[in-house]
């Protein structure tokens, strides 16, 4: 095989498997109701990508460095075939160290320490059957953590303002000049969050605002009715909570008119069709379709493996 060819398959085979791995880990994920593993897909996928750039690196930095011709010299004599051994346990312990940052990634927010106790007594509490409880904490996450280190992640005074709206609190409770979420949550369920306003210190309540969150999810599920599975459902009801119900049914008879859409499943069909606003908004730097279908997938895929042994544990 000439030097040329061999390139192109050490590059071109890591780098088809990356692009698959990436491609392919949410739908098979989401076919399987595990959608957990997508987040593993994902990053075994950049590993490879880093493999084949690897070895682009190799050629461009050493481009008459032979490693096999070097290998098999070494082999013949005892130091040598030391340095061999030496330098694939280098190479081992640099993707332990890459593995190591994966598991790193799941560390949870200082925040979320503090208040993931109560967002799990309100979950039992009122939505006891929630199919997946992990991924409220990936909601509150989405919500308020622009990084996992900023003061607002996980913070009950977090805060967004723009001329369209005012978000308050974990789970972001919204008012703008045609609706306001606390009073239409608090009408619906008086007794639940009878000492909660927009004009009172209760605004800055955990409990309320983690309560209102969950009540929300519950309504936004419930409507969300003839779904192909629990994920497809839970994945409509986040694109509810986010943009509202009426939204979410508008891009569902959207996609029953759209050839080969199927309305019943969200991944790789609804999350395609909308007539959401597909250009940036003044304020958010995107657009209204974007930030939607961003928030299911991030709430259910991204953030979602950070929570599960916090929410899910008996």
């Amino acid at each position: 095989m000439s030097r040329v060819k061999s390139d192109a398959m050490r590059v071109g085979v890591p780098f088809l498997v990356a692009t698959l791995l990436v491609m392919l880990s949410v739908p098979l994920a989401t076919a399987i109701d595990e959608p957990a593993y997508a987040a593993w897909g994902l990053f075994a996928g950049l590993a490879m990508y880093g493999v084949a750039l690897s070895h682009v690196l190799r050629r461009v930095l050493f481009p008459y460095l032979n490693l096999k011709a070097f290998a098999l010299r070494a082999f013949d004599n005892p130091i040598g075939a030391g340095l061999v051994f030496v330098g694939v346990c280098l190479v081992l312990m640099a993707f332990v160290l890459l593995m190591g940052n994966v598991a790193h990634a799941g560390e949870l927010p200082t925040n979320a320490v503090k208040y993931l106790p109560t967002l799990k007594a309100e979950q039992r509490a009122y939505w006891p059957n929630m199919p997946l409880p992990s991924a409220l904490g990936a909601q509150v996450e989405q919500e308020t953590c622009i990084s996992l280190r900023s003061p607002r992640c996980w913070s009950p005074r977090a805060e967004l303002k723009t001329d369209r709206e005012q978000g308050v609190g974990l789970g972001q409770i919204t008012r703008t000049a045609r609706f306001d979420s606390l009073a239409e949550v608090r009408a619906s369920n008086r007794k639940a969050l009878a000492g909660w306003s927009w004009d009172k210190a209760s605004l800055y309540d955990a409990r309320y605002q983690l309560r209102a969150m969950v009540l929300m999810d519950r309504r936004c599920f419930d409507v969300m009715v003839g779904t192909a599975s629990t994920m497809d459902r839970l994945a409509m009801a986040f694109s509810c909570y986010n943009g509202g119900a009426g939204g979410v049914n508008s891009d569902r008879r959207l996609c029953r008119a759209t050839a080969g859409c199927n309305a019943a499943k969200w991944f790789g069909h609804v999350e395609h069709t909308s007539l959401k606003r597909k250009t940036a908004v003044a304020g958010y730097a995107k657009s209204f379709f974007k930030i939607n279908r961003e928030y299911v997938r991030n709430v259910l895929i991204v953030r979602r493996p950070r929570y599960v042994p916090a929410l899910e544990a008996s």
